[in-house]
């Protein structure tokens, strides 16, 4: 290959610099700090940064109109940079970066061999200092259960995640807590937080069947109470909000998913919100203090949705009407990303085959986008090497 080498140098060379190497992803305002990622001119990996909220801002709800502030009051702060990090390894990837619900620590999952088998490390928001001992063997899926337990998942010989335990910190990783073993080969678990982060939900699945179990994070050595059962040929997904679990349903009759909803204390007594469509596939839910947010596809297209819901403790016996996102173009790809629970902003990503990348703010009370972040476009030639000729037949 050695014949390439002018070559292969000049892509690279291109390449690089259609990418913006000095960038910052667009902060996301969570309890008193904005979170985010910056990234450097000549170097591989991101630092994961926050900056504090001034006083008077904290106390103010989240607008679409904010601005993260920069001054003396509110510095930058690295909690964790990976360059740093990495220079200790030939390989290095974080699966996961999660801040417990305090915003004290933070637990992020290593891999430093390639092979997707994590460490996972706790340490101090603040001052980067380790807090107890790291777990090992882990895959990525990890979630806070409070502000002092972790639950984690474990894998398998044959690197099939089949174990969901619990974790105080400050004790030995050997006495921790087997919460579920899934011992059919042909599942494997995940876990996942609500949006609420009241519960933690662990789903097992298949090709065709998926169940799903709930923990109470503020009681997590009650372990795991059954959401929805083990049905062969049906696929569930969970989501909560108030006193009540979302749950997205799917079959081979219902091949493009229902909604229902069911209260905390009777999982078995559903409420149909949103019947299945033979021509809209529900794609994901998300809930907020105030509003459900769906996301579909429909003409190839995707759509979504908001809902307002009745205050907490009201029933909850239907959906009444709904607010579409209106986007700019007549094809396009959107998906929202994290955002806030308690808050009335949605953030999605948006592009088309005319507009960059972009992060959008929606305020999902008054139905206002504002633009958070849009991808730089490089306006260098592709093709400086060759002429084209058109002919008119």
């Amino acid at each position: 290959m050695s014949g390439t080498k002018n070559l292969e140098s000049e892509l690279f060379a291109e390449i690089r610099a259609r990418i913006k190497e000095d960038d910052v992803t667009a902060p996301l305002r969570k309890g008193p700090y904005y979170y985010y990622e910056r990234t450097s001119e000549g170097k591989e990996y991101v630092q994961h940064c926050r900056r504090p909220l001034p006083h008077s801002q904290a106390q103010v709800p989240p607008s679409v109109n904010d601005v993260m502030p920069t001054g003396d009051d509110s510095l930058e702060h690295v909690i964790l940079d990976e360059n740093v990090k990495a220079q200790e390894h030939e390989y290095y990837s974080i699966g996961a970066f999660k801040v417990s619900p305090n915003h004290k620590l933070v637990a992020y999952a290593e891999d430093t061999k390639g092979d997707e088998i994590y460490t996972v490390h706790v340490i101090d928001a603040e001052t980067g200092a380790l807090v107890g001992k790291n777990l090992t063997g882990t895959t990525s899926y990890i979630e806070w259960a409070g502000d002092s337990a972790l639950v984690y998942i474990t894998m398998d010989a044959i690197l099939r995640p089949d174990k969901v335990w619990l974790h105080k910190l400050g004790t030995e990783q050997s006495n921790d807590k087997l919460l579920y073993h899934e011992k059919d080969e042909t599942f494997s678990v995940d876990l996942q937080a609500s949006e609420s982060k009241k519960f933690l939900f662990v789903a097992s699945e298949s090709k065709t069947t998926r169940f799903n179990f709930y923990l109470d994070v503020s009681k997590p050595e009650d372990g795991l109470v059954v959401l929805t059962p083990r049905v062969d040929g049906i696929d569930t997904s969970v989501s909560h909000r108030g006193n009540h679990f979302f749950i997205t349903r799917r079959s081979e009759e219902l091949f493009n998913s229902e909604l229902v909803a069911c209260p905390l204390d009777n999982v078995s007594e559903t409420t149909l919100l949103i019947p299945h469509r033979e021509s809209v596939k529900i794609q994901d839910v998300q809930l907020y203090s105030d509003h459900l947010v769906i996301c579909e596809r429909e003409d190839g297209l995707p759509k979504i949705t908001i809902y307002g819901l009745p205050n907490v403790g009201e029933p909850l016996n239907g959906l009444q009407g709904g607010r579409a996102v209106d986007f700019l173009d007549p094809t396009y790809s959107a998906y929202p990303t994290e955002s806030e629970f308690s808050s009335s902003i949605l953030r999605f990503s948006y592009s088309s085959m005319k507009t960059p990348p972009s992060v959008y703010d929606y305020d999902m009370k008054t139905g206002i986008s504002v633009l958070k972040k849009i991808e730089p476009v490089s306006h260098i030639n592709m093709f400086p090497k060759f002429t084209f000729v058109f002919f008119e037949t």
